[in-house]
């Protein structure tokens, strides 16, 4: 497994338990008050710390471990599973905005479209990153 594939199996999991906690957890009552805004913004805060964290730990491990590998370029294949998983997860993205879109149209709360609109972020990275993880154990 490469170095790059190691840190996206990181990515994916932190992403899934980081927004995972973060959606099941969120007070769904008050998301149509003001608070709603708030206690999304209260909730992004340790969500970022655990990403962060997750994610420079395990680059951190990874990079001591073997100090050669973290240091190559991307090669040729590397760069195209990149571009290729970009490329699917611009459809799960441009979902995402229109219901945006219509979440303005039908003037739910500040809270709900704040929400929507991590969760549209959020489910194009795991496309993309879930789709990187594929194409690497394909071999593309």
């Amino acid at each position: 497994m490469s170095f790059n594939e190691k840190l996206h199996w990181a990515a994916f999991v932190a992403l899934i338990s980081a927004f995972g906690w973060y959606f099941l957890t969120y007070p769904w009552e008050i998301a149509d008050t003001r608070a709603g805004v708030a206690a999304a913004a209260g909730m992004l805060v340790p969500v970022t710390i655990i990403f962060i964290g997750a994610m420079t730990i395990t680059a951190a491990f990874f990079a001591i471990r073997a100090p050669k590998e973290a240091h190559l370029k991307d090669d040729e294949r590397e760069r195209a599973i990149h571009m290729r998983a970009t490329h699917i997860a611009y459809y799960p993205l441009v979902l995402g905005v229109w219901a945006n879109l219509f979440a303005i149209f039908y003037h739910l709360s500040a809270a709900v479209h704040l929400n929507l609109l991590i969760a549209t972020v959020v489910i194009a990275e795991l496309v993309r990153v879930g789709s990187q993880l594929y194409f690497f154990r394909r071999g593309y």
